[in-house]
Parts: structure tokens; C-alpha cells; sequence
């Protein structure tokens, strides 16, 4: 466990959830006055000193500001990444439509998620690309500016817009697979093992055969359990361009609570990895 905690908290995705889970954090906490009251209670018992709340609230909202600035950081060179995934995913789509008939005819199967995977990517990756520039005005520093505060805004709001492409192509291909594995065909084991008892090897076999059985039966449910979680990060995270491109109607309380919810749901991925990480 410790070696675990000690890989995630210096993994670049796990440091990026930790500051957007405190970013989260201190944005609910901004946002509605009965826990901005309770928040304000819990540090007047531990300091015993009163806190002016216009001066914590501004705290609040500065740190909420550096949470953001601190993940940017993270992200600046990402949407390399994101089109350089949506370039592989395209190739290997094109690749398999030109194999022979056989292969054409599996590829097409899984043609609709393939490409919502390239989508996603590719809308992920122009999401990034618009908004690395904006971290230029998140350091307010004064005199620094890349372009206007108008242009600023405006370009945001596409970067918004690319993102909330992004997260409905991603989250309706996990649909689609989590799906497609549900109603895959399970492999039946024999139908008793008397059938096999003739010879020792045959026993053996067939408990080999019900262990592996076993195992792919854990491998699906868990491979359902990561594309159920994807839906709904995905789905959840909507909210916040939808929100800020006026598409949804969403309080900074909501789109702070949408946010909490889906960095748990995603840490969770960075964290198991951490996990496989360990050596041992």
C-alpha cells in the first residue's frame, strides 16, 4: 500500500487528480454557504481565533485559482499525445479494412467505437491544444498577455466546446463496448466433470479449462466494471464545459461537486495502475 501511495503520488496523472480533487474541494466549499459556515466553524475551533469570511472565501478561490495553474502544468504538451493516440487509432482502422475478408469483417464490427475513439481523441486533442495557451493569463502576471482578454475568452469557450465533443464521443464508445461485452457469449464449461474422469489427465485438463474459464470471466467483469466507470466520468464531466459554454444550466456548486465525483472515478484508473506498477 505504501509503495503504492509513494508511485501515485508522483506519477504525473496522480499528482494532476490530487490538485483537482483540492480544486474541487475548495470550490464546493466557496460555493455553498451551509458548508462555507461549517468550513469557517471547523477552523475557528482548531485555531481558536475568529476568520473574517471575506478574507477566507478570497483564500478559498485563490487556492482554487493555484489548483488550476498547478494542473495546467501537467497538461501544457498533452494534446501531443491526445493526436498522436487518435493518428494510431486511425491507422490501425485503415489497416484492417484493406486485410482480407476475414479481418474486414471483425474490424467493421468494432467500427463504431474505433471511431468514436478517434473522435474523442481527436477533439481531446484540439481541446488541449486551444486551451495550453491560456495559461499565460492564469499566472497573472501583469503586462503578460498573449492576446486580448476577449480573445481569451473566446478561445476558451472553443476549448470548452472541443472538450464537451470529447467527453460525449468517449463516454457513448464505452457504452457501446460495455455493451458488447455483456452480451458477449460466455465459454461453457462441460457440462459435468464424470465426462473427464476416464483418465487423470483428462481430470486435470478440465480443471484447468474451469480455472481459465474462471479467469476470463474476471478479466470481462472487471474490463465492464472500467468501461461503466468511463460512462460515468465521462457523462459527469459534461457538465463543466457544458456549463461554461451555456449549453447546461449548472451552479459553481454542481459543476464543483460533477468535478469531485469524476476525478475519484478517474483516479481510480491512474491508482490501480500505480498498482501494477509495484514491483512485486
Amino acid at each position: 500500500m505504501i509503495d503504492q501511495v509513494v508511485s501515485f503520488t508522483t506519477d504525473s496523472v496522480g499528482l494532476e487528480r490530487i490538485f483537482r480533487f483540492f480544486q474541487a474541494i475548495f470550490q464546493i466549499i466557496a460555493s455553498y454557504p451551509a458548508v462555507f459556515g461549517l468550513f469557517l466553524t471547523a477552523l475557528d475551533f482548531s485555531t481558536a481565533t475568529q476568520h473574517a469570511p471575506a478574507a477566507t472565501l478570497s483564500i478559498l478561490l485563490a487556492l482554487r485559482q493555484r489548483m488550476n495553474l498547478a494542473r495546467r502544468f501537467f497538461r501544457l504538451f498533452r494534446f501531443v499525445e491526445s493526436f498522436h493516440a487518435a493518428q494510431k487509432l486511425y491507422t490501425g482502422i485503415s489497416t484492417s479494412s484493406r486485410a482480407g475478408e476475414k479481418e474486414k469483417s471483425e474490424s467493421t464490427s468494432a467500427q463504431p467505437e474505433a471511431w468514436l475513439d478517434v473522435f474523442a481523441r481527436t477533439f481531446n486533442g484540439m481541446y488541449l491544444l486551444l486551451d495550453a495557451p491560456a495559461i499565460v493569463s492564469e499566472l497573472k502576471i501583469e503586462g503578460l498577455q498573449l492576446w486580448s482578454p476577449e480573445t481569451d475568452g473566446l478561445v476558451m469557450i472553443e476549448a470548452q466546446r472541443f472538450w464537451l465533443f470529447a467527453l460525449a464521443c468517449g463516454a457513448l464508445s464505452s457504452f457501446l463496448k460495455m455493451q458488447r461485452l455483456r452480451k458477449a457469449t460466455p465459454v461453457k464449461l462441460p457440462a459435468s466433470s464424470e465426462t473427464v474422469t476416464e483418465k487423470g489427465n483428462d481430470t486435470v485438463a478440465a480443471s484447468e479449462k474451469e480455472q481459465a474459464v474462471k479467469s476470463q470471466e474476471l478479466v470481462r467483469a472487471k474490463q465492464i466494471r472500467g468501461f461503466a466507470r468511463s460512462v460515468a466520468a465521462n457523462s459527469l464531466d459534461i457538465v463543466l464545459p457544458g456549463a461554461m459554454i451555456g449549453w447546461i444550466d449548472a451552479s459553481p456548486g454542481t459543476v464543483g461537486l460533477a468535478m469531485l465525483v469524476t476525478t475519484v472515478l478517474t483516479g481510480m484508473d491512474a491508482w490501480e495502475r500505480c498498482g501494477r506498477e509495484v514491483p512485486g
